[in-house]
């Protein structure tokens, strides 16, 4: 189954046992579900890009031998019917961080409760030059900084699954740090866990069951 300026609290990526058993980590005030290997730490802020002056932004990160893990979730309540517009600039900055490898489009839940949105690869690259009007290298990767408290470095592979559903931006990363695992699947599966609580606040039975 699964810019410009950005202003964010300090946080703290907790460090996770290598052999930890997943397990699902609801946070149904952000509707939305997903999974880490050990207890991550949470951290708040304030979004800003060209198109969003200021968002509340909620992360959720973890970090263990090889991996990455943040999941980061925006409030813009106010704009539901720009969601299109807000994830493909979300997805705009992402591609300057390196080489873009594959983008797809991504689905979450089954039939009439499905969610699209779309998954992006990046190998990250310093000395990639931004295409992105007004954005420079520096520029772009302290925007991703602030997003997800981390930096991606060179030869890192980043993987993205993102949407935009109910006035939420969500981007669940999964970064295989350089070495020897830079094809574990385990930032895959961290970006692939994701799931959404419905309206009312439930579960899709599909969900439970995986």
């Amino acid at each position: 189954m699964r810019t410009i300026a950005l202003a964010i609290s300090a946080m703290l990526i907790a460090s996770a046992p290598a052999a930890a058993a997943w397990k699902e980590y609801p946070q149904p005030q952000l509707g939305f579900v997903v999974e880490f290997p050990a207890d991550p730490a949470n951290s708040n802020g304030t979004y800003k890009t060209t198109l969003v002056p200021s968002a509340a932004a909620h992360m959720y990160s973890l970090k263990d031998d090889q991996t990455l893990y943040i999941a980061t979730v925006v409030d813009l309540l106010d704009r539901k019917e720009e969601g299109a517009t807000l994830l493909g600039e979300a997805e705009s900055m992402l591609r300057q961080l390196g080489d873009v490898t594959s983008v797809s489009a991504s689905r979450v839940e089954p039939g009439r409760a499905a969610v699209f949105g779309r998954f992006i690869t990046i190998a990250c690259r310093s000395a990639h030059v931004p295409d992105l009007l007004g954005q420079t290298a520096e520029s772009v990767r302290t925007w991703f900084r602030n997003i997800t408290g981390s930096e991606c470095p060179d030869g890192s592979r980043l993987v993205v699954n993102m949407f935009f559903h109910r006035g939420r931006l969500y981007m669940i990363h999964g970064i295989n740090l350089p070495g020897d695992d830079v094809a574990s699947p385990a930032a895959l599966r961290f970006a692939n866990s994701i799931s959404f609580f419905a309206a009312d606040g439930s579960r899709n039975f599909a969900d439970t069951f995986r």
